[in-house]
């Protein structure tokens, strides 16, 4: 059975008490040793932003921080009036929606922005938390996501593609290459990676509904999980998993917007 370590050392090193134990709950990028086939890999780590910079939210007004107990543990974006987009492995097994609370229209995640009440939480009906397949989960707030700098973002249509070397940004509030969990929204423009070479990084692990950015040096990390891979104004991805050095290589891994069974939930629960 697969053994699932949580990645607690540098999490430890950043957070203290009640705000550590949501990270390293909801956070886990996870050393471990045999895929359920055989194949001796390292298993999924769950979702930082290495290498990034400063960014302004007024530049990423679909950015929201997921939070539970008032402590930020998750990225999300806005998909519609009332609903956002993150990832599964954020809320599996699924909390009281009373429990969680989205903070939009601030690069600031201890304050400023407004918060938003949540009603309702519905993770994809096949995610799988140990292949960390389907890795996808909508939100509905109890008011309009609406303010200064809060903005849905357009997703991907179903099917589509993008060329290995696309540029793409993905943004969120995970730990730098320092090991420091940033104050301030970050950013970082990072290539789409091929099927192949996700795959080689990966072995018996990236499936259809992923898709795969990162280059040396430039990846997300632990706290940016169920934020927004973004290409040309739409979102494409959705930070899932990936080495836990987020140091870029292997390839850093998200959920597939495009999916067409991804996609289609999210059209048919959302409306987005």
């Amino acid at each position: 059975m697969k053994q699932l370590l949580c990645f607690a050392l540098l999490v430890a090193s950043v957070l203290a008490g009640f705000e550590e134990e949501q990270w390293l709950r909801y956070n886990r990028h996870m050393p471990g040793a045999y895929h359920s086939l055989g194949v001796s890999v390292s298993p999924p780590q769950l979702s930082r932003i290495v290498g990034g910079v400063d960014a302004n939210i007024a530049d990423y007004p679909y950015q929201l921080s997921l939070r539970r107990f008032n402590s930020h543990f998750c990225g999300a974006s806005v998909i519609a009036a009332r609903w956002a987009l993150s990832a599964a492995h954020c809320t599996y097994p699924l909390p009281e929606a009373s429990s969680v609370h989205l903070l939009g229209g601030s690069a600031d995640r201890t304050g400023g922005g407004v918060m938003f009440d949540v009603e309702e939480i519905i993770n994809h009906p096949d995610y799988n938390d140990w292949t960390v397949e389907f890795d996808v989960c909508v939100l509905r707030t109890v008011v309009n996501l609406g303010g200064v700098h809060i903005a849905p973002i357009a997703l991907d249509p179903s099917g589509t593609t993008h060329a290995p070397g696309s540029r793409a940004v993905v943004s969120g509030w995970g730990l730098n290459g320092a090991g420091v969990l940033p104050i301030i929204l970050q950013r970082v423009d990072i290539p789409v990676v091929s099927e192949a070479e996700c795959s080689a990084g990966w072995p018996g692990w990236v499936t259809p509904d992923m898709i795969c950015a990162s280059e040396a040096g430039r990846d997300a990390c632990n706290g940016d999980s169920g934020g927004p891979l973004v290409v040309g104004g739409h979102q494409i991805g959705i930070v899932s998993w990936g080495d836990p050095n987020c140091v870029g290589s292997p390839p850093g891994v998200f959920a597939r917007v495009a999916f067409p069974t991804i996609r289609s939930f999210i059209a048919d629960v959302t409306g987005a």
